[in-house]
């Protein structure tokens, strides 16, 4: 017996409609599909748990910062010539990787290559997990060379939620909101979750590393940490597969912080931690093979800098004078008899330059007085991050360790091995949106101090309405 369904006729032609643009949407582009799935759910979990009016913020954040993302690479594709042999790239190196992630595919699909192109896919100079990642990608969803700007997108924002939610239980939900809102639109990290590079990779890397660590260490049932501890082991590795340091910045990163909150988890072993420091410290110094051991690394690192003085682009110095006046064949030899006055110069002129470069008035091209407003707004993050890191001490004090463990990382493994503008700029934005969470909180406190201040001064600091609460309470 025939049954019929007795549906509205306008539903069917919305929903044939519906149906037919989606698999026009998917036959041009798979990845787009995946995203829009990928979004809805990122904005479910964006919202849950939170206050009706954190949810609007959070989702008109995340929207936002989506559309914009999701515009500008329209605009890219549309502006790239079609009828070139290569594919274009906002970024230089993002050519090569669109390029070896479809040599790695064709090569494990069995399609054949020009042998340059099978040696160039697999060679060892550049070679990172997220070629072989991109590759599966592309493999499930056929080629996109152009797909992999959303899927970056994608993967920038999903870190950037599983930041913001571990936020906001810590600091509060205007800090957390703060933060989000400086992670999502600093101009620097735009560019680089809308890039071909492997940078959005890595941040989430690091937001699933620090997420996870956190749930970890704050769980009481075993079969929650087990898979948190599984989670963050996996995204070490991950952000090992990617970067060089990435073993070290997540890893030492995280070993340092939660060193850290052990150290001062009381009065007690606090002093007795600082006994023990300053007695390895003080075996370390009269030791000859430990001090010769960190003046090597101290000594490749200076190598390191200097090689990068010497090539093209805008660079800046961190050894003495006398370094740079030889010849670069020279110059080995003077690295290696290094003293340890001048290692303690490099170290402190690194450390500095960590924040203070590129300097505003040494800007001479065009972009780099275009970066100069970034580079002003991340002074003003750095010193809020002073504040937040002291006040998110006693907030929450395992967060904020965590956040100060990975940031000192991540700032040594850059700052010593480095002498070229650009690539610090690159290197330190893969650290500036930990520091974005201090500064939040910074800069919330100073504004409730400024605004309490100002209330005294009316005498207003007792018409408060009752059951008020200060942004902490989220």
């Amino acid at each position: 017996m025939e049954r019929r369904l007795h549906l509205p006729l306008p539903l069917l032609r919305w929903t044939a409609l519906a149906g037919i643009l989606l698999g026009v949407m998917y036959t041009i582009s798979p990845a787009s599909v995946w995203l829009a799935v990928a979004v809805a759910a990122l904005l479910v979990w964006a919202g849950r748990g939170l206050t009706p009016r954190e949810r609007r913020w959070a989702w008109g954040l995340v929207g936002l910062a989506l559309a914009v993302r999701v515009m500008a690479i329209v605009v890219f594709f549309l502006q790239t010539d079609q009828d070139a042999p290569l594919f274009a790239a906002l970024i230089p190196d993002g050519q090569s990787f669109k390029l070896r992630s479809l040599w790695i595919r064709s090569e494990l699909l069995g399609i054949p290559l020009h042998p340059d192109n099978t040696a160039r896919a697999f060679m060892g100079y550049g070679e990172t997990g997220y070629l072989y990642l991109f590759a599966a990608f592309q493999i499930a969803l056929g080629p996109m060379p152009y797909g992999i700007h959303l899927l970056n997108t994608t993967f920038f924002i999903t870190g950037a939620i599983i930041l913001y939610r571990t936020a906001r239980p810590a600091f509060g939900g205007v800090p957390a909101l703060a933060g989000l809102a400086v992670i999502l639109f600093l101009p620097s990290l735009f560019t680089w979750s809308i890039s071909a590079l492997k940078e959005p990779l890595f941040f989430l890397s690091t937001a699933l590393c620090l997420a996870s660590a956190v749930a970890a260490c704050r769980t009481r049932a075993w079969l929650h940490r087990t898979v948190a501890i599984a989670i963050c082991v996996g995204a070490i590795s991950m952000a090992a597969s990617l970067r060089q340091p990435g073993l070290f910045i997540l890893g030492g990163g995280l070993m340092a912080g939660l060193t850290m909150r052990f150290a001062t988890w009381n009065t007690r072993q606090f002093v007795a931690c600082t006994v023990l420091f300053l007695l390895a410290g003080t075996y370390a110094v009269a030791n000859p093979a430990i001090r010769e051991r960190v003046m090597d690394r101290l000594r490749l690192s200076a190598s390191s800098h200097y090689g990068y003085v010497n090539t093209p682009g805008n660079t800046y110095k961190l050894l003495d004078s006398r370094f740079y006046a030889y010849q670069p064949h020279e110059v080995q030899a003077l690295v290696l008899n290094m003293t340890p006055s001048e290692a303690a110069r490099f170290l402190f002129r690194a450390a500095t330059s960590f924040v203070s470069t590129p300097l505003p008035w040494n800007a001479t091209s065009p972009s780099a007085v275009a970066y100069i407003p970034q580079q002003m707004f991340w002074y003003l993050l750095v010193g809020l991050a002073l504040i937040g890191g002291y006040v998110g001490f006693w907030r929450d004090p395992l967060f904020t360790c965590i956040l100060l463990g990975v940031i000192v990382a991540g700032a040594g493994a850059v700052t010593l091995n480095t002498g070229n503008v650009g690539t610090l700029i690159r290197f330190r934005d893969m650290v500036v949106p930990l520091v974005v969470w201090l500064s939040g909180l910074g800069g919330c406190t100073v504004i409730e101090r400024l605004a309490r201040a100002e209330g005294s001064q009316l005498g207003l600091e007792n018409v408060a309405p009752k059951g008020h609460q200060t942004y902490a309470a989220g």
